[in-house]
Parts: C-alpha cells; sequence; structure tokens
C-alpha cells in the first residue's frame, strides 16, 4: 500500500513551502498538471507541468488522472503514474476527496491553517494583485469550510513553519509506528 501526504490550505496558508521542505527531508514531490499559466518563480516540470486545456481534456477523458479539480477556469491534476510511495503533493479539497477513494492509496492528510488575516498579509507581501487577492480570499471561504473535519490532522500554522513541518513529520512517523 503507498503511502502519500496530502497538504491542504487556502491560499498563503504555507502549504507549497511546507512541501518543498519535505522533499528536502526526503519525501517525494508529485508534480500535478495544470492549465494555469506559469508564475515567472516557477518552472515547467518542478512547480507544475504546464499543458494546454485541449491537452488535459484529452489525457482526462483517457483515465491519466487520479484526481482532478477545476480551479478559476485552470484545471489541475495528478497522474495516476505519479502516486507513489513515500510521496507529497498539495490538492485542493475535491481533490482530496478524489485521492480518498482510491484504495490502494494510504494517504496522510494535512489541513494547514492559518488565519485569514495572516493570510491576506502573506499574499500583499508577495506582492500578489489586491483584486486577485479578495477574489482568493472569498473563493476560499465556501472551497475549505469544514475540511478540518475530514482531514487527518489540522496544522496551526500562524507560528514559525519549521515548527509546523517538524509536527507534520512527528505525526507521519508515529502514523507508520503506530
Amino acid at each position: 500500500m503507498f503511502v502519500i501526504i496530502v497538504l491542504i490550505g487556502e491560499s498563503a496558508s504555507g502549504k507549497s513551502t511546507i512541501e518543498k521542505m519535505l522533499v528536502k527531508k526526503g519525501f517525494n514531490k508529485i508534480v500535478s498538471y495544470t492549465t494555469r499559466p506559469i508564475r515567472p518563480n516557477e518552472t515547467d516540470g518542478v512547480d507544475y507541468h504546464y499543458i494546454s486545456k485541449e491537452e488535459f481534456l484529452n489525457k482526462l477523458q483517457n483515465g491519466f488522472f487520479a484526481e482532478y479539480t477545476i480551479y478559476n477556469s485552470w484545471y489541475y491534476g495528478i497522474a495516476i503514474p505519479d502516486c507513489k510511495d513515500d510521496s507529497v503533493v498539495v490538492v485542493e479539497p475535491h481533490g482530496f476527496r478524489q485521492l480518498k477513494k482510491i484504495e490502494r492509496l494510504n494517504i496522510i492528510s494535512f489541513y494547514i491553517k492559518v488565519d485569514e488575516r495572516e493570510r491576506l498579509i502573506r499574499m500583499v507581501k508577495r506582492g500578489d494583485n489586491l483584486l486577485e487577492v479578495f477574489r482568493r480570499i472569498f473563493s476560499d471561504q465556501g472551497v475549505f469550510q469544514f475540511i478540518d473535519q475530514e482531514v487527518d490532522y489540522v496544522i496551526d500554522n500562524n507560528k514559525n513553519i519549521n515548527d509546523s513541518v517538524n509536527e507534520i513529520i512527528e505525526l507521519i512517523e508515529g502514523c507508520n509506528n503506530g
């Protein structure tokens, strides 16, 4: 049975940073596919596999994806062949629910929780467009409602991110030893 670490969190919760830190500690990153435009600081094949909507829909029709979701009219999905042991991935709640349905996957899920005010500050500090910041904050309110009741663990990431990563690793080790 495969163990996959699933990170879920609203915009600017730190989930991608936590994912990168877990990869540095030996976990394998599952690189998702997306039709979203690449951002200036991103690399194709590292942050995402950037493909056209037509290519995504063709792969979807051919059963290539273990899960997929549409966010802000962009498609995101995880390829079935990429679901390997000791992997970590960031998904939306809808994708998490799809992954949970795949019996061969042993998922340990974490909701990365950060106060809305702190998330807003983080997005502004990283230079996000203010209208986009408010759209994402508003959109996240419905999408993530009650997700804390569906995941295995809730991680308070208002604190030092290194503490959050260490807490996640301790919980994973506890699951593997238990």
